[in-house]
């Protein structure tokens, strides 16, 4: 092994460790959101300047890990192992590795992503508007137009009916779009590793519908 060759353990630790360490700043942003614990001012600035301030740690991890780890997987990928890819969005092309044997799963999400974006962006960035907008008004000390609670409700079933048709509507595609391209910030999916963000869209997603559907059920 050459001096210049990164010890697989340490590698391995450092790109898996770092990205949940990363990844766990967008957690801490929709608790900060979706609680929104008082004073709410606190709350909504904190998590504006997290989600804002995100991408300029998140994307020189990107382009640290583009070759070292399976964009599918998460696994740390040896020296020229994998497949390379290069993946469109709107800051231009990020290249990209993937074990062979995961390139058609991870070419039917991104194909998925983008064929769909017309429901996924607004699914998403709609209600987080919402709420966001509806906690400024609520630090002003004013009572928003809908009360918080029901904002939160719409929020959470909208973005859990959303995730979750992204996270199994991509096996439903049957030809890959060439180029591959992505309508979101392309950093967070190397964080995890795309097979893992979609289990955890999933599973938070499926209890975000449960939330969202019980208080609009059974609120009083």
């Amino acid at each position: 092994m050459s001096s210049k060759e990164p010890d697989l353990p340490t590698s391995a630790w450092k790109a898996q460790g770092l990205g949940v360490l990363l990844f766990l700043f967008i957690p801490v942003v929709l608790f900060l959101f979706v609680r929104h614990p008082e004073p709410i001012g606190w709350s909504l600035g904190i998590g504006v300047g997290l989600m804002l301030g995100h991408r300029f740690i998140a994307r020189p991890y990107m382009v640290w890990v583009a070759s070292r780890k399976c964009l599918w997987s998460n696994q740390v990928l040896a020296r020229g192992e994998g497949v390379a890819l290069e993946i469109h969005h709107r800051g231009g092309v990020q290249n990209a590795r993937c074990r062979e044997r995961y390139r058609w799963h991870l070419e039917r999400f991104f194909t998925f992503a983008y064929r769909y974006r017309w429901v996924l962006a607004p699914g998403i960035f709609a209600p987080l508007l919402l709420l966001l907008g509806s906690l400024a008004w609520a630090a002003t000390g004013r009572q928003p137009p809908l009360c918080l609670d029901t904002v939160r409700a719409v929020f959470q079933l909208t973005i859990g009916l959303t995730v979750n048709f992204a996270a199994w509507g991509y096996l439903t595609v049957g030809r890959a779009h060439d180029p591959l391209r992505i309508p979101f910030p392309v950093h967070n999916f190397f964080l995890l590793g795309v097979s893992n963000l979609l289990w955890v869209l999933r599973i938070v997603g499926i209890f975000w519908i449960y939330s969202g559907l019980s208080f609009f059920l059974f609120a009083d």
